[in-house]
């Protein structure tokens, strides 16, 4: 599995659009803003103070720099588009300073703006996926659009320039942090070893780090461990004990309470539940913590969900058939 922390590196157009599958994935943040529509499946989405259920037409959107984890029980299809702010700096230079105050956006409390916000996600990501001539400015098009719907439809507020230099050096530590533990989380971790790494106290980055991602540090490298081990248990013959010790865990008591924490099954218990999957493709999805969409493949899948989309969700635009 890669790194959990996600730097996004961005053509010359300054945004990224992309489908995945996705199971999993710890707190982690981006330097962009993030605007994603759950296409298939259900997930819950925790980041500091919040918790939301999703489910088939959702949206949620992220600020640049917010911490966000995701779950679910079965792989989930998400579209996301992730934009950096120096998209609009020649011409809407305050979108550096925006920050939109809701999360979430569902097509039963706001139908119109969820359609209008999903028929964007689904032009840019037609768009992005044939590769039509001018494909680039089609979507540069689009995503002024859909920023300008946001900013009409959406609570938002202005942060200084002091505060976003504050989140941009977070965000740097943050980035050092979580480097840190996923190279090491084989290993013994203190709190104490990182805390000497980035020269503050230990009482400092304890509050720093629940602070940032919402939950404690000891409860952060569980989680990461926790998911490794669950690749071992479905893709290798290990025991309970090699697992619980190539992960991290000084013994597989520790490691039997933080995975049934996690996932709601013991270790063993979850390996039976998968042992005998019938299809090869079964297996390959829940050992799958995201797997992005080729090409053909991301076709195909926003052609379904705009097909089929109106049987199951009469509340969505029929306007999306222009981009099928």
């Amino acid at each position: 599995m890669q790194s959990e922390y996600e730097i996004i590196s961005h053509n010359n157009a300054n945004f990224h659009i992309f489908l995945v599958s996705l199971l999993y994935r710890t707190p982690h943040f981006h330097r962009d803003f993030e605007v994603s529509l759950v296409m298939d499946g259900e997930l819950i989405l925790v980041s500091p103070g919040i918790s939301l259920h999703l489910r088939k037409g959702d949206i949620f959107v992220m600020n640049p720099f917010l911490s966000h984890e995701l779950k679910a029980s079965a792989p989930a299809l998400i579209l996301s588009l992730q934009v950096s702010p120096a998209l609009f700096a020649s011409y809407y230079p305050r979108m550096e300073q925006t920050e939109f105050d809701a999360a979430f956006l569902s097509p039963l409390q706001e139908p119109g703006l969820c359609r209008e916000v999903s028929d964007f996600l689904l032009g840019i990501a037609f768009a992005h996926y044939r590769q039509n001539p001018f494909h680039t400015l089609i979507c540069a098009s689009l995503i002024n659009q859909l920023f300008v719907c946001l900013l009409k439809g959406c609570k938002s507020h202005l942060v200084s320039e002091k505060e976003k230099q504050i989140s941009r050096a977070k965000a740097r530590r943050m980035r050092n942090i979580l480097q840190y533990m996923e190279t090491h989380y084989a290993e013994k971790i203190l709190l104490a070893d990182i805390a000497r790494q980035e020269c503050i106290s230990l009482y400092y980055l304890s509050h720093f780090f629940k602070e940032c991602f919402g939950i404690t540090f000891q409860e952060y490298i569980t989680k990461l461990r926790c998911e490794k081990a669950r690749q071992l248990l479905l893709l290798t013959d290990y025991s309970l004990l090699d697992i619980s010790l190539r992960c991290g865990f000084s013994d597989v008591r520790y490691f039997n309470r933080g995975f049934r924490a996690q996932y709601g099954y013991s270790p063993r218990e979850y390996r039976s539940s998968y042992q005998h999957a019938r299809h090869s493709q079964q297996k390959k999805s829940m050992l799958t913590t995201q797997e992005f969409l080729s090409r053909d493949s991301g076709l195909t899948a926003l052609e379904h969900y705009v097909s089929g989309s109106f049987q199951a969700h009469p509340q969505v635009s029929p306007s999306a058939q222009m981009f099928s």
